[in-house]
């Protein structure tokens, strides 16, 4: 049965549910990546590095997670699929939100889902098309954040090597003992 909302309830037999292919997986991953993006909580604890520097590997595996679940699950509920995106966050990010944007999120995501199902892809449509100037703001702070760390890590960098260079100067220096003899080391390397 199909509420007007989109979403389809009594699908628990596998053959009730129609299968996924190659092109719903596809547009399913595209929407829930859409999805992601546009989700501010996320957003925030992958530029912070809230999940260490390997934030942006784990917002894509979430992704993949997230696809992966929807096509496992006998019968796709945004309760549990907002149970599943609550515990990713706590544990991949040490993040907890208390905005209510996790079951937004997941809502959208099950209504993409749903959407697919029939072979329809308005959600995913209209989130490409307001997308637009909200995310690209969003993605250029995020960018400049980006370029920011990368500049001071540049510059930790650029430090670090001043000091071993310092370091090896003193090591080369002539080095004069207790009787007075001057050791010089061997420039060969």
């Amino acid at each position: 049965m199909e509420l007007r909302s989109g979403y389809s309830l009594g699908l628990r037999d596998a053959s009730q549910r129609p299968a996924l292919t190659e092109a719903h997986l596809a547009q399913l991953s595209k929407g829930v990546r859409l999805v992601f993006a546009r989700w501010t909580a996320l957003q925030l604890a992958i530029a912070n590095q809230w999940g260490g520097p390997d934030s942006d590997e784990k917002a894509r595996t979430l992704v993949d997670k997230v696809v992966t679940w929807l096509q496992e699950t006998k019968e796709v509920y945004a309760d549990e699929l907002e149970d599943l995106l609550d515990v990713e966050l706590l544990d991949e990010w040490n993040t907890q939100t208390e905005d209510g944007s996790v079951g937004q999120v997941a809502q959208c995501v099950a209504k993409i889902f749903y959407e697919t199902l029939r072979g329809a892809g308005d959600q995913v449509e209209a989130l490409e098309r307001t997308q637009s100037e909200e995310t690209r703001r969003l993605g250029e702070n995020l960018d400049r954040a980006h370029q920011e760390r990368l500049r001071a890590e540049r510059e930790a960098e650029l430090q670090q090597r001043e000091a071993e260079r310092e370091r090896r100067r003193a090591e080369e220096a002539p080095r004069v003992d207790d009787d007075g003899w001057e050791t010089v080391p061997s420039h060969r390397r």
